[in-house]
């Protein structure tokens, strides 16, 4: 797969002939009614809430009457204000809506920790629920009610009795190992049945179509495997914390023993060591009160062979020759063992900003190495961090510009988000150089150009993008990146 190429963002399934789901990192569906239309969950940012909604203009000249959304989560609220400017009322439980005031700055730190560009707090709902009702399009009933806790506290579906469609949100997930509960929050799956006994009152609605908060349209091999998960980690984590076996252990005797069936599962959100952490918080408590798990996770960053981190002690003192023993490490795949001579480099070089921004590309390139999208929070936030000592050593100190913008319009590139601040930092450093590049300018500039590019790919402007290619591929005629980016 070509990582540079052009991304369509969201793809829209026919559920029903008035039931779209509109496919992305999170779902949304569109309803279509006779009078009016309605979406429910409003998308991970407003450039996609954005583009949901010309899908739904597309696919209906009604208006937009309706934005509900399932539950707090900002996956599903980010688009709020792009529907409420479109005249849509916005609606939600009265926990979701409490929900959104009282834990949204805790959410918003967590997610930002995990290199997510999070746009302004989601607009709260125009209109409450408190108890199960209708909301009509003209020939079109939704009915909206709370059936238990799922994955928050707050879960609401949207039950289309005409279409024989429930909407759930992320009370089902398939096509990844779902991800139990947000990691900084005390929801989920907390060593109950509760989740389990909402499931059920779903299937007592007989749906002929799930549209699951994430992933395809679920299928009853579907529900049934996420029922058999829950169930799994329930029984299993329950049983070794009432043997009194800690945390350590408890991780280390479980993940050795996960069958094919749950390891084979795709990692996108979610893991099996999540849903270990999210069900032993439910039954331990936090000796200071602190909410949901991520606090307990070990890194996801691997530790470095000693041998080699030794041996990394004996270079001189010049940078150089330390990124040449890291480079080598990771090209051999020692991902731990590159990042640790990085982060050695900076203890003796602490006053280089080079060495600091060499530390951040390490840990940025070696998160490829982790399937979770919330995983590659642990090396993000440590990249961030060195950068952040690069600029207070250097505020203009070009490399770091680079490595910033590099990684803020490629995070808006995979997920649909706004580029804008990243192609800031990449047009300072084309500012910065000379006209006549030569040597590690040249390099330099190849890479600015070439990541600018990536930005009004983002955005849509191809044009815009193929001449930063172009120009690139100028400066640097090899530049893999951007050989990639022209492919067709």
């Amino acid at each position: 797969m070509n990582p540079f190429a052009r991304r369509t963002y969201g793809t829209l399934v026919r559920v029903t002939e008035r039931v779209y789901l509109f496919r992305n990192v999170v779902n949304s569906v569109i309803v279509l009614g006779d009078n009016a239309t309605a979406v429910v969950d409003t998308q991970v940012n407003e450039p996609m809430a954005e583009r949901l909604l010309q899908q739904a203009r597309a696919l209906s000249d009604k208006p937009l009457r309706y934005a509900i959304n399932t539950h707090y989560h900002w996956d599903h609220t980010a688009g709020n204000h792009v529907c409420n400017r479109a005249g849509a009322m916005v609606v939600s439980s009265a926990l979701t809506r409490t929900f959104l005031a009282t834990r949204g700055a805790r959410q918003r730190a967590f997610l930002a920790s995990r290199g997510f560009e999070l746009g302004p707090l989601p607009y709260l709902a125009d209109d409450v629920v408190t108890e199960p009702r209708a909301f009509d399009l003209g020939n079109q009933r939704l009915e909206v009610q709370h059936l238990g806790p799922a994955e928050s506290d707050d879960a609401i579906i949207v039950h289309l009795p005409q279409e024989g469609c429930v909407i759930a949100g992320d009370t089902v997930m398939t096509g990844s190992f779902p991800i139990f509960g947000q990691p900084v929050m005390n929801e989920g799956l907390m060593g109950t049945t509760s989740w389990l006994d909402t499931l059920s009152r779903l299937e007592a609605l007989q749906p002929r179509h799930i549209l699951p908060g994430h992933g395809p349209v679920a299928q009853a091999h579907d529900l049934a495997l996420f029922q058999r998960l829950e169930r799994y980690f329930l029984d299993e984590v329950g049983a070794r914390v009432a043997r009194g076996m800690p945390l350590p252990a408890l991780l280390a005797d479980l993940e050795s023993q996960l069958p094919a069936w749950i390891t084979t599962i795709p990692v996108v959100w979610g893991t099996p060591r999540y849903a270990i952490l999210r069900v032993y918080r439910g039954l331990v408590e936090d000796p200071a009160g602190e909410p949901g798990w991520q606090h307990y996770k070990p890194s996801a960053i691997p530790p470095g062979d000693a041998t080699r981190v030794q041996a990394a002690s004996a270079l001189p003192a010049v940078l150089s020759a330390w990124q040449a023993m890291a480079r080598e490490c990771a090209e051999g795949g020692d991902v731990g063992s590159a990042i640790a001579i990085a982060r050695q480099a900076t203890v003796w070089a602490s006053t280089d900003p080079a060495a600091w921004v060499f530390l951040a590309e390490t840990l940025n390139s070696g998160s490829s190495r982790v399937a979770s999208v919330l995983e590659k929070g642990d090396f993000f936030v440590e990249a961030r961090q060195a950068l952040q000592q690069a600029f207070a050593l250097e505020p203009q100190y070009v490399p770091a510009h680079l490595a910033l913008g590099r990684f803020l319009v490629m995070m808006a590139y995979r997920n649909g988000g706004t580029p804008t601040p990243g192609m800031e930092h990449l047009r300072q450093v084309i500012a910065s150089q000379p006209l006549q590049a030569q040597g590690p300018t040249t390099i330099l500039l190849a890479q600015a150009h070439c990541y600018l590019g990536m930005g009004y790919r983002t955005l849509g402007d191809e044009p815009q993008a193929m001449a930063c290619f172009q120009a690139a591929l100028s400066y640097m005629p090899t530049f893999q990146p951007a050989l990639l980016a022209c492919q067709h």
